[in-house]
Order: structure tokens, then sequence, then C-alpha cells
């Protein structure tokens, strides 16, 4: 794209839609209106074979001079290789359409051979013209998966023997896969994208959708996703956008989809197909978009060009009602803002000034930097401070009418861990337990994401999620306001944190700190932020000595302040299922509670290079020790357990998939996947922690479940000795090793005295729990 085009189209993004209609620049050419798969996102297969057109008419449409600027054309169907005439069609297309540069094949690829054969002779003639060849085989689950999604049995395998082939073909210039996600395979999405990545093959992930051109517009049962289900697609999604996809308009479509299937946002991705493509279908009509369009017209028997142009106020109609909601996989040009941060970072490559540039090396940087972010955390509080003077209204139940008490809980929620949602449930029972039937109010960076936790945990029934803005205007109203467990630390959000108690003390609201870690600490602005959130707290309760005296050393008055456990530990020792050991296999079986080491985050101290090369020496020791301990003991059954199930906190389900890609086959063998799709409850994650013989930890919340429930556990300390990882394992005597330390002979010779039974522990009881007590102290004061 030339520098004029460039500007165009910034120009074209910052005037109001509709935009002025162009000629297409794109075609989507359903070849065919049959199919011989019988999918249940469409209905395709279920028509006879009519009407199609001819090479003869594609060239008497073709030679209108609207399609004088296509560059590309999208060839589907139905299933277009079941045309045997498909590369004479295509020939067409070259021969008439003077800036043609590429054209898309999507195909099923059910007729293995058949669709070889229609590649290789579409492939000579793209060839001849000197054009590029685009592949993409619609796979939609890994093995049977996408077979019953597709209805036919054998479709997967003979996939894969297209994709084998275009992979290799020099006729085919690139081969992706596609994927549409329905009900049926919306939880096999991750061992998907493991089959691509082993085949070195791009894939993208589309959600399936009533569409009318696939004759499923009144069909809804497949796409009717729950909660639940798209909970888990838009986490999915979060980490392609995070860990995968290249592409920023790619991204960004990705992005505008998460926002339409949780928060029914509008659609915020671009659409060629508002201003500039066309549809031309297998009987030669002409249509704006497949999805929504109506028939123009014939583009055999009428002027294409007039019933492209002269139907605008019907395209306008579609823009202006149906395309906010529409979640097809259509791109094009996105918003201004979005348009020019594409734009800086294509520059950015182009000049090799990209994330491995050494930024810090360039003069003035560190300066430069240090203002530019306490700039953007002065106003971040500022724009959160404004929310304490809004008029908006807030529909809860207030303490003026309820008699049961208003509690508003904050902290990281929104980003909650499995270990987040055991604090929260420490925090509730103790405090219901103090002053009975409580009405919970939930403020959540994320609301989405602790939905869902409102959902697994039965303490939490009856529980309102809110925004931050809106928890904001609801501290004033509360009876109390907690910050629940966790780190209070160093990052931008803890601006929000510090509005909500500042309007709760502001209104006479009593605070509480419940089961907090203090740091880790930062810049000056950040620590400044932690020690008035500190002191605007009525009562502080910290998890750990160490977090009482950081919270000293920032100016807070300590004197009246407590020490308790972690409150996932009261949780823990409330619950009931693990009261009998649920191992009752004889063969041994380690829980593995990894995760990855963002050295960025917890040794920023370090030269990125050398802490790289501490973090690549840590994963191979740890592999060694894990093929090493499966010949010692053959029948070891070894489960990576992921304790963070999203991507703000570092999903650790891709971690593991990462971590464990290409092992020994012995070590593969020896790896039980089962915990690294849906997301556990916190009841169910409990059950995992109990079938196992002994647990590696690495995750603060691993040690913490492993000790609560006397499971035998060795520590790796990723804190470096600076952290509560450090402190924990200190404090119960479990066998720790800091992670730029380890060794594979340590991590053996500790995981191996767990097996055996030489490391015994006993489940803490809830007795020698005192969260309970001091929270039970302070709120009957």
């Amino acid at each position: 794209m030339n520098l004029l085009s460039r500007f165009n189209d910034l120009y074209l993004t910052m005037r109001p839609k509709p935009w002025k209609l162009e000629k297409p620049t794109t075609i989507q050419f359903p070849v065919n209106d049959i199919c011989n798969s019988r999918c249940q996102m469409c209905n395709i297969w279920q028509k006879r074979l009519d009407y199609q057109i001819s090479p003869e008419e594609l060239s008497k449409i073709l030679i209108n001079p609207l399609f004088s600027e296509v560059r590309s054309v999208g060839v589907n169907g139905g299933e277009p290789t079941l045309r045997k005439d498909l590369s004479d069609l295509v020939d067409q297309l070259f021969v008439h359409l003077p800036k043609l540069s590429g054209i898309s094949l999507i195909t099923n690829a059910y007729q293995d051979k058949t669709v070889i054969e229609r590649i290789i002779d579409v492939g000579n003639v793209v060839k001849r013209y000197n054009g590029s060849l685009d592949v993409m085989v619609s796979l939609d689950g890994f093995g049977q998966v996408h077979d019953i999604v597709r209805g036919k049995p054998g479709n997967f395998d003979r996939a894969v023997r297209v994709i084998d082939f275009i992979q290799n073909s020099k006729l085919v210039k690139s081969s992706r896969i596609g994927c549409t996600v329905i009900r049926d395979n919306v939880w096999g999405l991750h061992d998907l994208l493991e089959f691509a990545l082993n085949k070195n093959i791009y894939i993208k992930y589309r959600v399936g959708i009533p569409h009318q051109r696939l004759y499923s517009d009144d069909v809804s049962e497949p796409f009717a996703l729950t909660f639940e289900e798209r909970y888990h697609f838009a986490i999915f999604l979060e980490n392609l956008i995070k860990n995968y996809e290249e592409s920023e308009q790619q991204k960004h479509f990705y992005k505008s989809l998460v926002g339409q299937l949780i928060y029914n946002n509008p659609r915020i991705a671009g659409c060629a197909w508002q201003h500039k493509g066309v549809t031309l279908s297998a009987r030669g009509e002409i249509l704006y978009c497949a999805v929504e369009s109506k028939t123009l017209g014939s583009g055999i028997d009428q002027d294409a060009n007039q019933l492209y142009f002269e139907n605008k106020d019907h395209l306008a109609d579609i823009v202006n009602n149906k395309c906010q909601s529409c979640m097809h996989d259509y791109v094009g040009l996105p918003s201004t803002r979005i348009l020019l941060n594409q734009y800086a970072k294509s520059a950015a490559r182009k000049i090799g000034f990209t994330k491995n540039v050494k930024l810090k090396q360039i003069p003035t940087y560190k300066t430069v930097s240090k203002f530019r972010r306490q700039h953007q955390f002065k106003k971040r509080q500022e724009r959160f401070d404004s929310y304490l003077i809004s008029n908006k209204n807030i529909d809860i139940l207030t303490k003026s009418k309820n008699s049961e008490p208003q509690i508003l809980i904050c902290g990281w929620y929104g980003t909650e861990t499995l270990g987040d949602k055991a604090i929260i449930g420490g925090v509730v029972s103790s405090i219901k337990e103090a002053i009975g039937p409580a009405k919970i109010h939930l403020a959540s960076l994320e609301p989405y994401i602790s939905k869902i936790t409102v959902q697994q945990m039965p303490e939490l029934s009856g529980c309102t999620v809110y925004s931050i803005s809106d928890a904001i205007q609801l501290a004033n109203t509360v009876d109390l306001v907690v910050f629940a467990g966790g780190p209070i630390m160093a990052i931008d959000a803890i601006a929000e944190m510090t509005t909500i108690f500042y309007g709760a003390e502001r209104a006479g609201v009593p605070t509480l700190i419940a089961g907090c870690g203090v740091g880790p600490l930062g810049s000056e602005h950040h620590n400044r932020a932690i020690a008035k959130l500190l002191s605007l707290a009525s009562h502080r309760i910290y998890r750990d000595q160490r977090s009482l005296d950081l919270a000293q050393t920032l100016g807070i008055d300590t004197v009246n302040d407590e020490v308790a456990e972690d409150p996932a530990f009261a949780w823990l020792c409330k619950q009931e299922s693990f009261a009998k050991d649920s191992n009752n296999n004889s063969d041994p079986r380690l829980l593995l509670g990894l995760r990855d080491w963002t050295f960025h985050e917890y040794a920023n101290d370090l030269d990125p290079k050398n802490a790289h090369q501490i973090k690549t020496r840590f994963e191979r020791e740890v592999i060694i020790s894990l093929l090493q301990l499966i010949e010692i003991y053959p029948q070891l059954k070894i489960y990576p357990f992921p304790m963070c199930t999203n991507h703000i906190g570092q999903d650790d389900r891709w971690f593991y998939r990462r971590f464990f890609r290409n092992v020994d086959n012995k070590l593969a063998e020896a790896l039980d996947m089962r915990y690294l799709g849906r997301e556990l409850s916190p009841l169910e994650s409990i059950n995992a922690f109990n079938s196992a013989t002994a647990v590696l930890t690495m995750r603060y919340h691993s040690l913490v479940f492993s000790l609560a429930m006397g499971k035998p556990c060795v520590s790796i300390d990723y804190t470096l000795g600076q952290g509560k990882v450090n402190s924990l394992a200190k404090k119960y005597e479990v066998p720790n090793m800091r992670l730029d330390t380890v060794t594979s002979e340590s991590l053996v010779a500790k995981i191996s005295s767990c097996l055996v039974g030489k490391q015994n522990r006993n489940q803490i009881s809830k007795d020698e729990i005192i969260f309970d007590k001091v929270i039970h102290s302070f709120l009957t004061q």
C-alpha cells in the first residue's frame, strides 16, 4: 500500500458512516449452492443442484466496468471443488479483471483426491497469470470433533491429507485453516490450535452465526452459546491476541468479537463490504455483503454497475441498522485511532524499531518514560476520581432499604486466579459467620470474568458484579468496603482501588484490608498510591509479617494492625470435599502448579538477556527432572494444573501447552493434559489437588492449596527470594528452591521424597486458622 492510499484510508475513517460507495476491490464468489458436508451451522447441503453460473456467463458479467478495480476474489461455496469447471471460472476472473492479483479458495476437503485435483487445476491457472493462490481448509476441531461438526465421519483425516498437500505445493502461496466455532466444538479450540502449531499452518477462528447465504438465518441451536461457552471462547480469543496472532487487523477483529460476545457491544471491527466489496452469487446475482444484503439483481441480464451504485440506500440501511451487531469475520478499515496505531506499528517494524530494540540504551529514555508513566497514572487517577461526583444512578438495594448489611468487595477481581476465588470465598464466608446474612457487591476490573466466579461459588450466591466506575459510586452507599486479599502492589489499577476507598472514607463508610499482602513496590507514584490506600483503611489485616513490615516503610502506623494467614486458607479449611483422600489409585500422581516466568515483572532489575537465559535454563532443568522421575517411577502420571485461566494474569494453560509442546515421547506419554481445557470450578480444583500424590508448586496459591490439603509439596520461588512464595514456604518448612538456582538433581530428590511418603503432611485444620477470628473481632467490636 502506497503513502497516498494510506492517507486516503485515514481520511475516510474520519468521515461519518455510511461512507461513499466505491468500486469494489474484492469479490466474494460462491461458485455453487451445493455441498457434500452436513455442517451444523449451514444448510446448503440440504439444497439440490439447480442453476449455477457458467464460465461464459461469468465473462459477460465481468466485462462490466464495475469490476475494473478488483484485486482479490474469494472463491467458496457450497463446496467449490464440486465444480469440474472451477479452473475455467478462475481463468475468466483473470481474463476480465485487469488488477486481479490473488485468489482465495475455501474447501471442506471431504473428497480429498478431487479437492487436490481442483487445487492443481486452479493453481496452474493462477500461475499462468502470475497471481497468488491462497487455500483455506475448513477444520472445526481436532479428530472426531471436526467430524461431528461437519456431519461426515472421516472428514478430519481427509482434511489432513489436503493440508499436507497444500503446504508442500509450489502452486499454493499460502495455506490456512479456518475454524467456525459453535457449541459442539467450543471446548476443543486449544486442541485444534495445537494441531495447527504442530503442522506449522496458520489458523483463524470465526463464530458461527445465522447466515442467509448458508440458509441458516432462521437456525439458532448450534449458535446459541451459553455464557460459560462465550466466556471460554472470549478468553481463548484474548489469548490468541496476546500469544499467537500477528496480524493487527485480525487482532482488532478478535477484540471486537470479544466485546460483542461478552458485553453485547457494537462491532468495532472494520468491513470492506460497507463501501467497496461485492458478492457475486452462484446464479450470477449481485449483492453487497452475503450476510444481510438482498439480491440487487442479475449481473447476467442487468447492468452490474447500475445495480451496485443505485441501491446504495439499501447498503446504507445495512450499515446503519445491521453492521453493529454483525459478528461475521469480514475485515476492513477500523477507527482512525486504531488505524493510526496500526500504521505506527507497521512503520516501526519496517525500520527495525521493535520490542527487541534496547530502548533503555537510548539517551533520555528513562527520564521520558518515567515522566510519561507518571502523567498517565495521574490522568487515570483523575478519570476515576471524576466518578465520585457522577450523577449516574446505580440500581442497588441501599442500606436504607434493606435490612441485610451491604458489603462492597474490591481488589484485583476481574483478573482472578483460582487463588483469588479461594480468597474471596474465605473473606465472604468469614464475614457472614461474623454478622450473618449480607448482600455482597463485587467490584470488577473485567466483569465477565467475575460473573463466572460468582456462578462457580456457592458462597457468592446473590452477589452482584459491578464495573469499577459503578463500584466507585456505590462505595458511599454501602455498610462496609473490603479490599479482599491479594497483593496491594505497584500497578496502575491501584488508582481505581484508592478511589473506591476514598469515596467510602469520605462518606464515613468503614473500610477493611482483609488478608492482603503488600508489594511488590515500584515507582514513587505507585508507592504513594499504595500508602494512600492503606492509610484510608479503618483496619488492616495482612497475610504475613513481611507485608506489615513493608507497610511500615511506607509510613503506615501499624500499631493496631494484625497479621493472619491468606484468606484462601480459611476457605479451604471449611471444605469437606477433601476430608478423605480421593487418590485411590496406587500409581503415583504428580500435580504441577507451574507458571510462566515473566521476568520483566519479577526480576526487572536483571539484564533482559541474562533473565532470558535464567528462564531457559530453569525450564530445561524442570523437563530433565520430569524425564528422570518417569525413569525412576515408570507408572508416574504428571498432571499440569492451571491456577490462572485468564489472559490478564498469564493463562497457565497456554504456558503448559508451549512448555510441553515438543517434549520427548516418553514424557508426552506420562503427561495427562485433562485440566488444560475447560476452566474448573474451585471445588473441582480441590478434587484435582486431592487426587495428587505430590505437588510441584510455583504459583503462590498452588502452595496454599497443597498446604491446606496436607499434600507433600516442593516449592519453586519465582520471586527469587524477595516475595510471598519464600515467606510461606519458610513458615511451613516446605522444601523451597529459587528459580535461578534450580537443578534437576535437587528437583528429583525433593519430589521423590514426596512421592514415596517421606514428606507426609497433615491437613491444616480450621482451628489453626485465625483469619476468621480477626474478621469476627473487627466486625463485632
